[in-house]
């Protein structure tokens, strides 16, 4: 059995596009909710309904 850390590891190596307990790709993201310098997306896996929050931190923005 993988360790959190590995779990966390997996996850972010394949970019947020499977679910970290389970490994479908059966999964579905809500709305965006910021705190501070962070925003945080709930995601749902459609197979094993387990969910977790994805947190996003600002890298660059992009000039219009």
């Amino acid at each position: 059995m993988k360790t959190d850390e590995e779990k966390q590891e997996n996850y972010i190596k394949g970019e947020g596009c499977f679910c970290p307990h389970c490994g479908s790709d059966q999964i579905e993201g809500g709305s965006f909710n910021g705190e501070g310098n962070l925003v945080f997306q709930k995601i749902n896996c459609m197979d094993c309904e387990e969910s977790w929050d994805d947190v996003y931190t600002l890298t660059k923005f992009v000039e219009r």
